[in-house]
């Protein structure tokens, strides 16, 4: 074999080891995002915290937007500068004696979804964070919509009058 080729696939193989290594140690990091079914909802809106359930439509209506956006959460890399403006926290106060029966799939658990639609920071706005606590710990996904998908959650929360952010 020629020096040259020797040099080639020596770094072909330092790629290929390097690629496989990085892989390896993200493989837990990849894994999709699985919703729990939803049962009930609660709405907490603004810098006072106001809280309210929300009626069977508008949870039809976050469940619509659930199913359309599974796809495309990725893992929170950095923190964002406050909490967010708005906080839907799902299944709350149920009791999972009566989902036993149910596949572990079905059975509803606790999550958030917490929604970027103030002033807060610009580059923040139309974001969306899954949070959710399992059995192998809380993980935090994140999710930038566009402003159509992100319209139907938007309407969610203008439809009440709540105090809006400043700006910092």
């Amino acid at each position: 074999m020629r020096k040259q080729n020797i040099i080639l696939t020596s770094g072909l193989i330092f790629c290929v080891v390097v690629v496989f290594a990085i892989w390896l140690m993200v493989r837990k990091e990849l894994t999709p995002v699985t919703f729990s079914p939803v049962v009930n909802a609660e709405l907490i809106v603004g810098p006072l915290h106001k809280k309210r359930v929300l009626t069977p439509d508008e949870l039809k209506i976050v469940q619509d937007w659930i199913k359309k956006n599974e796809k495309g959460w990725g893992p929170l890399h950095r923190n964002p500068p406050s909490t967010g403006d708005v906080e839907i926290h799902f299944n709350q106060n149920i009791d999972l004696k009566d989902y036993a029966d149910k596949p572990k799939d079905q059975q509803p658990r606790p999550f958030t979804l917490v929604l970027w639609l103030g002033i807060s920071q610009a580059d923040w706005n139309s974001k969306v964070f899954y949070e959710v606590s399992n059995p192998d710990g809380s993980k935090v996904f994140l999710k930038t919509c566009e402003d159509k998908d992100f319209a139907p959650l938007r309407k969610l929360v203008d439809q009440y009058d709540y105090q809006r952010t400043l700006f910092p």
